[in-house]
Formats: structure tokens, C-alpha cells, sequence
């Protein structure tokens, strides 16, 4: 691997004086700093999972110093570290590092507590676990060759303030020599979206049970990168653009949005759609709408009779068409698709004109709607009971069954079927809007299939629920994985997550050259981690120079960057 210059351009007297000030392994192994050259390197380069390097030529390398911890030694990094997802994860190894699960630390460290900075009402809480690196895997190099090369470090915050702001409070680091045993979670340990980031259907499903108060574990592999800053026009950027396709060098990576919301595919899966559904539709109005203003407005007889749907017409329109489209087949076998389209909307029309032609016939007066109002709101109460009840059957029948077993073919299906057939449709009266005073009809159809919002459920965070977990990654099909995994390979906004060295931030720009204070670790926004950091922002604990050579971790500050 040849030598990749530094992001940085600095005098060599200022490099020798910043290197005397360290006394760190880095610097003791050098002993005449001179500038280097600029890297240059294929566009098409892919290099080991251990290493990479940039090509430098598009952009000009920038210097900046960073004097925000007074006192401390600065140094000048060279690399940074990626802590890349593992896509797919290797089962038949144990993991090193990783995101999110629970930490494995000895039996005499605490679990860390902080005060809670979005609700100090509650006093000292528990911490969320975000991850664990192994230090004996990351290069001499990193932070000037300053922190342990030993042990883990483990990090913790609360995800549940916006008060992250370089303070101390609200996160925790600790380096622990031994790996020890995985930790279970504190049983007052909250949820990790508690909804101040975010709307209440973003803290669980409806109809779910608990949320969930852990990130699911994802081991990762560390990929050295040089460390550079570098200016693209107006913007300084760290990360080369479209970076997934650098780190996961010969595998696809997605660059579109999330993959349609699969099927169920799972007993639990089923269970957290209907129960959903059975959410929703106990709290479904099935009222229709028929406010006095519209009644008012029917006393006029020429408006009544404007609402009234001339079927004969219609049915007149659909003959003279049929025969149309009969006679061009007839002269050269084809139909013009637009006139088939326009024979399906005329004969969708019709059904609906029919089903009102129908209700007016029975009540053709003002006086008489009112009584369809109540007429309608009995039939729909009656319908929600039954409907009610045949879905918590299926939703008890699933519930007697292994919530991790494989839905048989065609399982869901059925089930779906029913869903779609089980409905109901009613008419609503509204005033048209406008100079003209009218009232126009609008047909409500709810179907039980209808009640499932794919938003709120969020299936595809079971299918990366599953993949993270080796005993459960077989249930995923293999059409859905084949589109998943490229999809859990994007880099949102083109951040990745990383330890030593610069980064892209949201609200700052990227900083280079000699420092005072380093990145212990800097968390992007990650679907496949289900981390959204407030509005697709980042996260980043940072320390002394002078604090992470004592191993003093109790100082490490977390900085909350967002848009």
C-alpha cells in the first residue's frame, strides 16, 4: 500500500512544534517532518477492508486548527477510522465491535446514569447503549497514536434530548480492559424514541406492544481512511462522493429510498398489521357527513335535483362506446387504449351513480336524508362489530402460535383477501365550494385493508430486526433480502459512521490540521440502526487531547447536529 499524504498542508518548523508538544507514539517515530505530496489515486481504486485511499486531485486539500480545549496538546491526525456495517453479517465469527444490542462490560462497571437534560423532572436515568469498539483493532496512527489500544470503549446516551451541546451531561464513555458478560438492559431503562424527536406513531406501532428500549446489534469492520478535508467548489466535504460504493467495493449498493414494505412474512408480523387494523378501526368514525348548511342548501328544488345522477345518459354513453371499440375491432383487431381506459372509468362511474340513484330513491327529501344519516351510522356500527370480531379471531388464532414462525404459503394471502372483502361504503353530503351554492355526493368505501397505514406499522424494520439476529435471518425471503441489502448498504447523506480524524457535519463544516480535541466517535443517520438523530442529523463524542492520553473518558463530550 503506498503512503497517502494528510489532509492538510502546514509548515514543517509548525509540524516539528506540534509533534514536540504530543508526546505520543506517533510522534516519536518521526524525526524530520517534511511536506508531502499530494495523493493521487485511480478513480476507480478499490483497496482491502482494512485500508483505504482517496484520490485528491478533484478538490483542494484545506487546513484549519481547532483551539477549543486550551491547555491540551495538539496533534496532527493522519487517519480516520469507518466503522462500516457488515452487509451481509458474518454469523460464523464472533463480533469485535459493534452498533446498538447491549454492551458486554465486567460486573463491577455501573451501568452509566446522567441527568435527563430533555426532562430533568425525572432526575438521574439510565443511558442508552449506542456501541462498543475493540481498541486493539484500531491502527497506531489514529488520534496521533494517542488512547488505549487495549480493552473496548463502550458509549451511551440519551436519545431523548436536544440538548446535546458539547456538554458532559446526557452521554457516557468507559474503557473497560476485560470484555466481561452482555449487560441486560436496566428494567427502567425507557424507550429509545420516546417521541420528542418525533410523532407518537414513530415510538411504536399501533397496536404493538412495548417500544423498544435497544438498537439492534450490527457488528462492524473498521476501514482506515486518510484523513483529509478537502474543498469541492464552495463546500468543504471529508467523505468522496457516493463513499458506499467505496466501502462496500464490489457488492451493490442502493442509492434509491427504502425498498416497498414487504408482505408479512412472519407470525409477528401478521399479528402487528392486524392488530393495527384493529386499532383503527375501533376508533373509525363511520359517521357520514351531513351538516345543516347542505340541507339548507337541498330546500331549493333545482339543487335537488342537480344531485340526482342521470343514469339512463351514462348507461347511453357506455352502449355508443362498446359499439366504438367492437367496430375498430372489427376493421384491424385492435382497440385504442385510451377509449378501453375511458370504458372502465364510465362503467366504474355507472356502479357508483347506481348505488346514489338508489339512496335518493329511498330518501329524495332533506327530511328524509337525515333519517339515511342515522340509518347509515346504525348499519356501520353493526358492521364494525362483526368485522371486529372475525379479525381478533384470526389475530387470537395467530397469538397461539410461535410469533416467529414462517407463514406458510399463501398464509397471508387468505388473510389478506379477507381484509379487502370485509367493507363497507356510504355516502357523504358537502356543500360545493364556490359562487354557486350546491351539494355534491362523495362515497366513502372502508375496507379492513384500507385501516393498514404501512407507515405507522414499518415491516421493514422487522426484516432488519431479523437479518441482525443469525438465528432468525433465515426467515427473510429471498426476494426481500435481495433488495434489502443494498438498500442497508447506503450511506445516508453520504456520512458514515467513524472514530478518529474529520467528518461531514449538518451544521458545521469539517475540520482539519493540528487539534486539541479529537473524534472519539461520530454516529450519522443509519435506516438499517433505525437512528434518526432528531431530523436526519448526527451525533459525535469528542475529547481532550490531554484527557484521552490520562484515559479520562468521564470528560468526553456528545455534540447533537441536526437540520
Amino acid at each position: 500500500m503506498r503512503t497517502v499524504s494528510p489532509a492538510f498542508t502546514v509548515e514543517p518548523d509548525r509540524i516539528h512544534d506540534i509533534l514536540e508538544q504530543s508526546s505520543n507514539r506517533a510522534a516519536r517515530r518521526i524525526r524530520r517532518p517534511v511536506p508531502e505530496p499530494e495523493a493521487r489515486a485511480d478513480a476507480g481504486r478499490t483497496a482491502d477492508a482494512a485500508r483505504l485511499a482517496f484520490d485528491g486531485s478533484a478538490a483542494r486539500q484545506v487546513s484549519h486548527a481547532d483551539r477549543s480545549s486550551r491547555g491540551s496538546a495538539e496533534i496532527l491526525e493522519t487517519v480516520s477510522v469507518v466503522l462500516r456495517r457488515q452487509v451481509p453479517i458474518r454469523s460464523d465469527e464472533k463480533p469485535r465491535s459493534w452498533l446498538g444490542g447491549l454492551p458486554m462490560m465486567p460486573d463491577n462497571v455501573p451501568w452509566p446514569k446522567s441527568i435527563s437534560l430533555g426532562h430533568p423532572q425525572r432526575g438521574e436515568i439510565p443511558l442508552h447503549f449506542l456501541g462498543q469498539i475493540c481498541c486493539a483493532e484500531l491502527p497506531e496512527e489514529l488520534w496521533g497514536g494517542l488512547g488505549p489500544r487495549d480493552g473496548w470503549l463502550l458509549f451511551f446516551i440519551d436519545p431523548n434530548t436536544r440538548d446535546l451541546d458539547g456538554r458532559t451531561e446526557g452521554c457516557h464513555v468507559i474503557h473497560t480492559r476485560a470484555l466481561g458478560s452482555e449487560r441486560p438492559a436496566p428494567a427502567e431503562l425507557g424507550p429509545v424514541r420516546d417521541g420528542t424527536h418525533a410523532g407518537a406513531h414513530d415510538v411504536q406501532s399501533e397496536g404493538a406492544g412495548d417500544a423498544a428500549n435497544t438498537w439492534r446489534r450490527w457488528p462492524v469492520d473498521f476501514v482506515t481512511v486518510p484523513n483529509r478535508v478537502v474543498r469541492d467548489g464552495e463546500i468543504l466535504r471529508v467523505a468522496p462522493d457516493r463513499f458506499a460504493h467505496v466501502l462496500y467495493a464490489g457488492k451493490e449498493v442502493s442509492d434509491a429510498e427504502r425498498p416497498p414494505v414487504p408482505e408479512p412474512f412472519t407470525v409477528r408480523m401478521a399479528l402487528d398489521v392486524l392488530t393495527s387494523i384493529e386499532t383503527r378501526l375501533a376508533k373509525q368514525p363511520l359517521k357520514p357527513d351531513l351538516p345543516q348548511t347542505v340541507l339548507d342548501a337541498l330546500e331549493d328544488p333545482e339543487v335537488l335535483h342537480a344531485l340526482r345522477p342521470d343514469v339512463s345518459a351514462l348507461q347511453h354513453e357506455i352502449r355508443e362506446l362498446e359499439q366504438s371499440l367492437s367496430a375498430a375491432a372489427e376493421t384491424d383487431g385492435a382497440q385504442p387504449e385510451t377509449d378501453l381506459e375511458r370504458l372502465w372509468q364510465l362503467e366504474e362511474r355507472l356502479e357508483h351513480d347506481k348505488r346514489l340513484a338508489a339512496v335518493l330513491d329511498r330518501f329524495p327529501s332533506p327530511v328524509s336524508l337525515r333519517n339515511y344519516r342515522q340509518e347509515t351510522i346504525r348499519a356501520n356500527e353493526s358492521w364494525r362489530e362483526d368485522a371486529l370480531r372475525d379479525l381478533r379471531d384470526i389475530i387470537n388464532q395467530l397469538r397461539s402460535d410461535e410469533p416467529d414462525r414462517a407463514l406458510s404459503n399463501g398464509e397471508w394471502a387468505d388473510i389478506a383477501v379477507h381484509l379487502d372483502q370485509t367493507r363497507t361504503s356510504y355516502f357523504e353530503f358537502r356543500n360545493t365550494e364556490g359562487s354557486e351554492q350546491g351539494v355534491q355526493a362523495f362515497e366513502q368505501d372502508v375496507s379492513l385493508s384500507g385501516l393498514y397505514n404501512a407507515a405507522y406499522v414499518r415491516l421493514w424494520e422487522y426484516v432488519a430486526d431479523y437479518y441482525a439476529d443469525p438465528e432468525h435471518r433465515p426467515l427473510i425471503p429471498a426476494d426481500v433480502l435481495s433488495r434489502f441489502e443494498p438498500y442497508w448498504r447506503r450511506l445516508n447523506d453520504n456520512r458514515p459512521h467513524r472514530t478518529g480524524g474529520a467528518f461531514d457535519g449538518v451544521q458545521s463544516e469539517p475540520k482539519g490540521g493540528p487539534t486539541s480535541r479529537v473524534l472519539l466517535l461520530h454516529l450519522a443517520s443509519d435506516d438499517a440502526m433505525h437512528w434518526a438523530w432528531a431530523d436526519a442529523g448526527i451525533v459525535y463524542f469528542t475529547i481532550s487531547t490531554q484527557d484521552l492520553q490520562d484515559g479520562r473518558f468521564e470528560n468526553a463530550t456528545v455534540t447533537l447536529e441536526c437540520y
